[in-house]
């Protein structure tokens, strides 16, 4: 229900920097080269990378999930949890606009075909002053530009979904490009599924999505591009007895989906000089019900918009100034429980639902100044300034943000950042009846040092990095009639390790990662610290393939992570005219769920057929078959509960031809 309320209530090589800075040619010769990553805290994932990690069955967002400070959400949360920050608190943009809704539901997979993508960003913090509105961290998503030389197909399928891709080049200057995707869940369950079972689908879960891209280039100077794209999720359930937790939920029906369209202009004024103009216009609808007395539906219009110039000024200086505009309007309407102070929704008593139907239109403006700047070869200083507005509150924010890297030796980069990132309130926390439609916008500041070591040139890396956020005027629970006010404080206090073989180098690829780190938040002055909802102090992720010869190739994957924060439950209060139970936690305390840990191996085979290349994978997910617990459920006397677990072992087996 975030995406929905979002848009209103909200390594680089370590010779990189000796590199020159690229030039744009004024002749009729159109030529696509990547230009020098402006980030510096960053990591990057290819196509390369993406399709040959085990267990995420090729799919790009889900291959991020491996990276480090990366923690692991519960099944059935589509999100990214960056550094132990509220997954609503963290952005993912489909080139620099919102992705509203990056996970088709339960995180199955990604809204985004990655036979589009060209790569994927990963900016866990001190991002740039290009991007705001979020103090999590950043998922910049680049399309790639459809191969001209000729047509070009791509279709696979697993046992999850399948999907189809094709692209034509259209003249000498044009291409067109179009991907589709459906899920076969439903086919799947209705040939497993009794009818006369406790639960009883009336709508099988299905979803589908759809991509379009279309290039054109104007000449020399001049490039446009159009994509629009959208996704459909849907599911009804139905229990044939009430829950004996709650009897006012009957079931559950869910309808998620979106449909936009953005376009792309770059001007090139001249070789040192270019301006990008895009648009993007969204349409998203977020519906969700479990009874007669619980629903969320949320419908929202939004139109984004990005201009940014982009000068070299010398050979070493670089200046970027930009418009970053967010406007829309979103109708609500909330039949549901007041949002639970003690982390536990208890069912809704008669006349203590909250309620909520209207209407608003919201304006978030931003402007920013960067100036890249190269006084030696071994040095480089990013330093920037971001003013911005947030309808919401009324607030307006100054973020000054910097960072430098510092070449120490052809082999070690050093690098330090620190800055200011608002975040504003989000979500039911600002709805009347729910929340505080008055809460102001949250101050974190961010600062990481660390150091980049190519252990061997061009093939092995390892970086290493501190961080801390600390953040002020924290949304926290407050007594009545707020709910909710800005006295808290957080903090998260972490290191991060990386050892990663670069895509493409020989026939291996590797990534190890390791973060341990510590949220904390505080909800009052005076109140005790205590451990944040998204605090995961250690996550693993070791990811190894290797090609044995003659197409063969496999791998693995190892995830480890500390168990999610839970609340202390001390008890309840039995309420017999109604038959329902209230529980009792302690704020002082808080307790965790079990360790998370899976094994998933992945195996391939590539082969020729005619002109057309075939891959056959088998995956298996969670091959130790390890009972990873997700949640709780409590008896209704909350003295005793029982595990709610994850996926059991999972065998897939896909096929994918590419012509």
């Amino acid at each position: 229900m975030y995406h929905a309320l979002g848009p209103l209530l909200a390594l680089t090589p370590a010779g990189a920097l000796a590199q020159p800075a690229p030039t744009v040619p004024t002749a009729e010769v159109t030529v696509r080269a990547r230009p020098r990553p402006r980030e510096t805290f960053r990591r990057e994932l290819v196509p390369e990378e993406l399709r040959r990690m085990a267990g995420t069955r090729g799919d790009a967002l889900l291959a991020t999930q491996n990276l480090p400070g990366m923690g692991r959400p519960t099944f059935g949360l589509g999100a990214f949890i960056i550094r132990s920050s509220d997954p609503e608190d963290s952005l993912v943009t489909l080139e620099g606009h919102p992705m509203v809704l990056p996970f088709h539901f339960y995180g199955l997979a990604s809204t985004v075909a990655t036979d589009l993508l060209d790569r994927v960003e990963y900016l866990p913090g001190n991002f740039s002053a290009r991007y705001g509105r979020v103090a999590g961290g950043v998922i910049d998503v680049t399309l790639r530009s459809p191969q001209r030389d000729r047509a070009h197909a791509s279709a696979d399928v697993d046992v999850i979904d399948a999907g189809l891709f094709g692209s034509v080049p259209v003249g000498r200057r044009a291409v067109v490009a179009v991907g589709a995707r459906r899920s076969w869940v439903d086919a799947v369950l209705g040939a497993f599924l009794p009818n006369d079972g406790p639960a009883r689908f009336t709508r099988l879960p299905v979803y589908w999505d759809y991509q379009a891209i279309a290039e054109l280039d104007l000449g020399s100077s001049d490039d446009t591009r159009v994509v629009v794209a959208g996704t459909d999720d849907r599911l009804e359930l139905q229990l044939a007895r009430a829950d004996p937790r709650d009897p006012r939920r009957t079931g559950l029906s869910s309808h998620l989906g979106y449909h936009g369209v953005q376009g792309r202009w770059r001007h090139r004024f001249s070789s040192r000089v270019l301006n990008t103009f895009s648009p993007a216009v969204l349409r998203t609808v977020s519906e969700t019900s479990t009874g007669p007395d619980e629903r969320y539906a949320f419908t929202a219009s939004t139109f984004s918009l990005r201009d940014e110039l982009d000068a070299r000024l010398s050979p070493r200086l670089r200046v970027l100034a930009g418009v970053d505009l967010q406007a829309g309007h979103i109708d609500a309407d909330l039949a549901a429980p007041s949002l639970p102070m003690n982390g536990i929704t208890d069912p809704i008593l008669p006349g203590r639902g909250a309620r909520y139907q209207g209407g608003r239109d919201f304006v978030n403006t931003a402007v920013y100044l960067e100036a890249e700047y190269d006084p030696t070869p071994r040095l480089r200083a990013l330093v920037g300034l971001r003013a911005e507005h947030f309808s919401q509150s009324g607030s307006a924010v100054l973020s000054p943000r910097g960072t430098v890297r510092f070449l120490a030796h052809p082999r070690v980069a050093l690098r330090v950042g620190v800055g200011l990132y608002p975040s504003p309130a989000r979500g039911y926390a600002v709805l009347p009846g729910f929340g505080n439609p008055s809460l102001q916008v949250e101050r974190w500041t961010h600062a990481t040092g660390g150091v980049v070591l190519e252990l061997l040139t061009g093939l092995l890396e390892l970086s290493l990095d501190a961080f801390q956020k600390r953040a002020s005027a924290v949304v926290a629970p407050a007594p009545e009639p707020l709910r909710f006010d800005n006295t808290g404080r957080a903090e998260v206090l972490g290191a991060e390790a990386c050892l990663s073989l670069r895509p493409g180098r020989g026939p291996f690829l590797g990534l190890v990662s390791y973060t341990l780190q510590r949220a904390t938040r505080q909800r009052a002055p005076g109140a005790p610290w205590v451990p944040s909802t998204w605090d995961q102090p250690h996550l693993f992720t070791a990811v190894l393939g290797s090609r044995l010869g003659r197409g063969w190739e496999a791998g693995f994957r190892v995830r480890y992570g500390t168990g999610s924060v839970e609340p202390a439950v001390t008890g309840a209060l039995y309420v017999s005219d109604l038959d329902v139970a209230l529980t009792f936690t302690d704020p002082s305390r808080y307790g965790r769920l079990p360790d998370f840990f899976s094994l998933d191996l992945r195996v391939s085979r590539r082969f020729r057929w005619g002109p057309v290349n075939l891959d056959l994978v088998a995956e298996v997910l969670n091959a130790t078959n390890h009972p990873n617990v997700e949640s709780r459920v409590y008896s209704p006397d909350r003295l005793s509960s029982v595990p709610v677990l994850g996926l059991p072992i999972v065998p897939s087996l896909g096929l994918r031809g590419e012509y």
